[in-house]
């Protein structure tokens, strides 16, 4: 191997060519799981900062953005162990409806960094920003497929009317995804002061739902320099993952991690369904998992309970626009997909799957030279 050749392979592999790499510093123990902390590159124009992510003395987990001289922040934490099916929720204290409109606040499976297919699949978003534009939607619910390019999104607009207490939650089958967003600190049981809903039941959904167990991430992040100039802090007050098939009357706050399999269907944020068939299942800790983003595109019809806007909305400053992706809304506000560009989130992530195949190409070249 050449010189040239073998810097290129190694540059392109560590994600050194324009791509920041990830790296994690720190672990933290928070709701029975162990995350490992982002130290440098991730989503947006911010590295990520082990100095942001904290756990106060009543267990609640802290992410901030913060400015130190000229040099801004963000946050980011990921599981060591994957989890499966089930249901999933945080309690959130935080202006999340009005956060500055180049903060992002991401709630999300992620599977590419721990080598569970290629960026663009084996994700599922829950996101809060305005994607640098003061008065865009603020909340979005984005699938990617298993495989493929068919992603259901929802962008929405809502109000937490002055407070600052809500509750995320989605529901992950092997046939379909449904998201919750309530006011206040809500039970896993309950749908109680419900903003907004949404159930993205996809035609072939073993190919356009992740089927496999994935390490969760949570990040607040720079999408831009913050407009206001000003730190910006969410604290999440609860984190539960419930299995699928299990009860989740007798959930705690804590569970372990669950196999994606292909069980039955989960119900609307009260029961998650029967359990899991084959698929990957894991245990305590395991191996990080890092990156963070989102990409826009069509999904299904939306449900909401208060003021949402429905159908799909591109987030601004997308190079592509759905439109322009050749998706075409129905009568029923259903979106037929085709193709999908780079979109806010992926800025700043590596794409992982082009740089493993140069990584791949570099290496068959030298291997020609010195045959």
């Amino acid at each position: 191997m050449t010189r040239s050749i073998g810097w290129l392979a190694y540059a392109l592999g560590a994600g050194l060519l324009g791509a920041p790499r990830l790296a994690s510093a720190a672990e933290i123990e928070w709701k029975g799981y162990t995350w490992s902390v982002t130290d440098g590159g991730m989503a947006g124009v911010a590295a990520g900062s082990p100095a942001n992510v904290s756990v106060d003395t009543s267990g609640y987990l802290h992410l901030k953005v913060r400015k130190n001289g000229s040099t801004w922040t963000a946050a980011e934490i990921f599981t060591t162990t994957r989890l499966g099916f089930g249901t999933y929720q945080w309690q959130i204290d935080g202006p999340i409806d009005t956060l500055d409109k180049n903060v992002v606040l991401g709630l999300f499976p992620y599977g590419p960094a721990a080598g569970i297919g290629s960026d663009g699949t084996n994700e599922i978003d829950i996101e809060y920003s305005r994607w640098g534009q003061a008065n865009g939607p603020n909340g979005d619910w984005t699938n990617y497929p298993a495989s493929g390019t068919t992603i259901g999104e929802l962008s929405y607009s809502f109000s937490l009317d002055g407070g600052t207490l809500s509750t995320s939650r989605f529901v992950w089958t092997s046939s379909f995804i449904e998201d919750f967003l309530l006011a206040g600190l809500q039970p896993l049981s309950s749908t109680q002061s419900l903003l907004k809903s949404w159930k993205y039941s996809p035609s072939n959904a073993t190919t356009n739902i992740p089927q496999q167990a994935l390490p969760l991430g949570m990040n607040l992040w720079c999408y831009d320099i913050p407009s206001d100039g000003k730190d910006a802090e969410i604290v999440v007050r609860d984190f539960q993952f419930v299995p699928e098939g299990t009860n989740i009357g007798g959930a705690g706050g804590a569970g372990g991690a669950a196999g994606a399999g292909t069980g039955g269907a989960g119900g609307a944020g009260v029961s998650t369904g029967g359990a899991g068939g084959a698929g990957a299942s894991t245990g305590g800790a395991g191996a990080s998992s890092a990156a963070a983003g989102t990409t826009s595109s069509g999904g299904t019809t939306a449900s909401s309970a208060g003021a949402s806007s429905g159908g799909t909305t591109a987030h601004a400053g997308q190079p592509q626009a759905e439109a322009a992706a050749g998706k075409v809304a129905t009568p029923q506000g259903d979106v037929s997909s085709c193709s999908v560009g780079p979109t806010p989130g992926l800025a700043g992530r590596p794409a992982r799957g082009w740089l493993a195949l140069l990584v791949l190409v570099s290496l068959a070249l030298a291997r020609r030279r010195r045959g």
